[in-house]
């Protein structure tokens, strides 16, 4: 039986996840930091109103804007902290902050708040 023990060879680099090609960062820490201001400006301008939710604490009011910025900022910590770990530690970081990063832009591209939530 045969093992693949996912070592990529020259022909698999197309294979490879985006947000990096061989081992190197496509996007560099200054092109996730402009996404990340991008992220602020448009939540920034977001124009939506507070809803009151249920939990199980009790009742609790639910600001789209409030809930967003603090998974920017949760994001831009992640991305503070990356920048001091070694190369596969940071790498892991890196592709959680560019998924989490996708997740939010999408979101506010389909109006689709409650699903980043």
């Amino acid at each position: 039986m045969a093992t693949n023990y996912g070592i990529h060879t020259q022909h698999d680099s197309n294979n490879l996840h985006p947000f990096h090609t061989a081992g190197k960062f496509q996007h560099s820490e200054s092109q996730i930091e402009m996404r990340i201001e991008r992220l602020d400006d448009q939540i920034e301008n977001l124009d939506m109103e507070s809803r009151l939710v249920w939990l199980k604490s009790g009742p609790h009011v639910y600001s789209p804007e409030f809930d967003l910025s603090v998974k920017v900022e949760a994001i831009r910590w992640m991305l503070r902290i990356a920048k001091h770990m070694h190369e596969s530690a940071r790498q892991a970081v890196f592709s959680r902050v560019d998924k989490s990063l996708r997740e939010i832009e999408r979101a506010l591209e389909a109006n689709e708040w409650a699903s980043v939530t």
